[in-house]
């Protein structure tokens, strides 16, 4: 990966962001290429990004798709003395169902807030609303939000229910904002808007640094802006704490375990290091823009030699690069014994299962930024990585991708938003010996091998649910050790359950379904005709 600060990331980003828009361009717009369907290897990938040749291709069939309302209102929900106003139908507010205890089980003396209500109100749109228009719910919303719950802000989360009205959310907000003590936040996140989710966190973020994030009155040489994600649980939160408080250095965590004033003061911060490189990066970049904070997002803070790097840069821009070496060299001295101790089971296991010099193979990880991380981390417990997932991608990463090719290997990539079949496919005819997978994949996968999780649900307080930092590298290569220790849920999903997929989906390729794919392999297609089955080609 890259050892200092590479201004050719820039090379993606030929636009100025402009803050007086009512939100940001979609990704597609901005980047060029933002697909959310491949099957290929990395380097054919990096390739088609660079000659241009690659495109989104349409699909004949989904079994599900993804909503950039969804994906960021959990995200949003979780900022303290806030409330979430979701402009939509009610059905909309089903993906924050459960949120409001996600963390309630956090005792104080971890770090939790006392303070850690969560608020979430729909303006509930109807079909009569749809006809007629919306504003005056919204409006109405937000008084009573203001009034119940006394936020310092509201975000308005547009749907596409409100999109298609076209209601005048900038309008209403005008009106009202003088009526209202909190700060109105319109986030424009409708579902049809983008098929990368990633635009949806530009329009959060487009939002906060809009609405939200103050001039700053002083830098504050000691803070950090972390830019977490969903995927990072509270005891990953408390790791990352603790190493840079023994720098001298604070944390401050935005989005999720954030609060408004945590926002408000990021404009103030020495340096944004983000964990994803890419679930940031309008923010990074708008907070450099507009207040000249910098930024790096080279390395994610996953594995041992990646958390050494991550907290170097974060060194360079505090001057803490002496104290930085002290610490690395104190977590190493207790950390590098129990990793290496890890990698000796592992080659125990190797031994048995494997032939000569071969590697155990994985295949991990489910967004782009997350392949970096895994793919590192993999290799560095000795893993050859011959796949990986990832539910979009854009040329944003081309770059980071090249760099991880040379360190650890060209391997295949699978750009598959939450089609379970898809990656069924995928793990069937790969057969690693480890399978990472996450909960919203889906889709059975038979196998007598290994399989762990991508990541941990983020009120997880448990320590072996650790992923980041020194005491990450531990526990997420602990609970690796325990997939092939332990393999009895692949076995009981096996015994008990059928095959939902036929024969000829094993003989396809994940992208079978891709209209005008290249060189689409001839397989045997069932088909219904009255009442008998029959296969012909296609």
């Amino acid at each position: 990966m890259h050892d200092v600060i590479d201004e050719k990331y820039d090379v993606h980003d030929h636009f100025r962001m402009d803050l007086t828009k009512n939100t940001c361009p979609s990704r597609e717009e901005r980047l060029g290429v933002a697909i959310k369907n491949y099957y290929g290897t990395m380097s054919n990938l990096v390739k088609g990004t660079r000659d241009k040749t690659i495109t989104q291709p349409e699909r004949c069939f989904e079994q599900s798709s993804s909503c950039s309302l969804s994906i960021i209102a959990t995200r949003i929900l979780t900022i303290r003395d806030s409330v979430t106003l979701m402009h939509a139908p009610i059905g909309c507010s089903v993906c924050n169902h459960g949120s409001h205890e996600l963390f309630r089980h956090i005792p104080e003396s971890d770090g939790r807030p006392g303070n850690f209500n969560l608020h979430n109100v729909s303006t509930n749109l109807t079909e009569k609303d749809i006809v007629y228009g919306g504003t005056e719910k919204l409006k109405n919303a937000i008084k009573e939000s203001d009034v119940r719950y006394s936020p310092k802000a509201i975000f308005v989360m547009t749907s596409c229910a409100s999109g298609i009205m076209g209601d005048d959310i900038e309008g209403a907000v005008s009106e009202i904002q003088s009526e209202v003590k909190a700060k109105i936040v319109p986030i424009h996140c409708e579902g049809f808007r983008s098929r990368v989710l990633q635009t949806g966190y530009d329009a959060m973020w487009h939002g906060i640094l809009k609405y939200i994030v103050k001039k700053p009155e002083k830098k504050q040489k000691d803070l950090v802006n972390v830019t977490n994600m969903f995927s990072y649980t509270w005891r990953d939160k408390a790791e990352i704490t603790r190493l840079l408080g023994k720098l001298g250095l604070r944390a401050n965590f935005v989005p999720e375990f954030s609060s408004v004033e945590d926002l408000e003061q990021m404009s103030e911060a020495a340096v944004t290091a983000p964990i994803c490189p890419t679930f940031g990066d309008y923010l990074i970049k708008g907070l450099e823009q507009e207040f000249g904070v910098p930024y790096f997002r080279e390395f994610v803070p996953m594995g041992i030699k990646n958390t050494d790097n991550w907290l170097r840069h974060i060194a360079k821009y505090t001057g803490k690069e002496e104290e930085v070496e002290k610490l690395i060299e104190e977590e190493h001295a207790t950390i590098a014994p129990k990793f290496e101790n890890l990698k000796k089971e592992f080659e125990k296991i190797r031994k048995k299962l494997k032939k000569d010099d071969e590697k155990l193979t994985a295949i991990g990880a489910v967004g782009q930024g997350r392949v970096l991380a895994h793919a590192g981390f993999l290799t560095e417990l000795g893993f050859d990585v011959t796949g990986a997932c990832a539910v979009d991608y854009d040329a944003l990463i081309t770059d980071d991708f090249d760099s991880l090719i040379k360190d650890v290997g060209d391997f295949v990539i699978l750009i598959s938003t939450f089609q379970a079949a898809d990656y069924v496919n995928l793990f069937h005819n790969l057969k690693p010996d480890l399978t990472l997978q996450a909960p919203f994949k889906g889709g059975k996968f038979e196998t007598d091998k290994a399989m762990g999780t991508i990541h941990f649900l983020r009120g997880d307080n448990h320590a072996s649910r650790t992923q980041a930092g020194y005491n990450g590298a531990i526990a997420y290569g602990e609970m690796c050790l325990r997939s092939f220790h332990n393999t009895s849920l692949g076995k009981l999903i096996s015994d008990t359950t059928e095959d939902p997929y036929k024969a000829w989906w094993y003989e396809a390729d994940p992208m079978y379904f891709v209209k005008d794919k290249p060189e689409k392999k001839e397989v045997k297609v069932p088909v219904i005709v009255g009442n008998k089955r029959k296969s012909h080609g296609k």
